[in-house]
């Protein structure tokens, strides 16, 4: 058996880690199906969204296993990095806009666990989302190592 690349075992976790962000996220597109009324604009961008999700994960799968051919693999990163920056923008104007405003503090000027809480979810997902940026690029770098060597 030929040991996997630094690569394929990146794509084999991002393949892990799509499939635990499965069920939330069928979970919001069937929502989604309820927001046609508002927008249909909405909806529509959601389904494209996740469709490259999808497409992404089928990449992980087959660069994991060895069967993506490598003409690919540097455009599967690529599309990763692209594909979490655009996530991660907005989660960063977000963590962002909570530091600037009173969410730590209440009515009466104390502590509020709740926006600490959100705060925090918030930071966790933006740090989540610069790793993926991180492990993507790197990744990019080996294959592109790889081809020199």
């Amino acid at each position: 058996m030929v040991e996997k690349t630094y690569s394929q075992k990146i794509a084999r976790m991002f393949e892990i880690v799509d499939y635990i962000l499965l069920p939330p996220a069928s979970f919001g597109l069937f929502l989604a199906v309820f927001m046609v009324g508002v927008s249909p604009l909405i909806p529509l961008l959601l389904y494209a969204f996740a469709g490259v999700g999808f497409v992404l994960l089928a990449g992980y799968f087959k660069h994991s296993r060895g069967r993506l051919a490598d003409k690919y693999v540097s455009a599967l990163w690529l599309a990763t990095a692209v594909y979490n920056s655009v996530l991660f923008l907005p989660c960063l104007y977000w963590a962002s806009t909570l530091l600037q405003t009173d969410t730590f503090l209440d009515y009466e000027g104390k502590v509020d666990s709740f926006g600490v809480m959100l705060f925090t979810f918030v930071l966790g997902t933006v740090f989540g989302y610069l790793t993926a940026i991180v492990f993507a690029l790197r990744a990019f770098s080996f294959e592109r190592r790889k081809k020199f060597i």
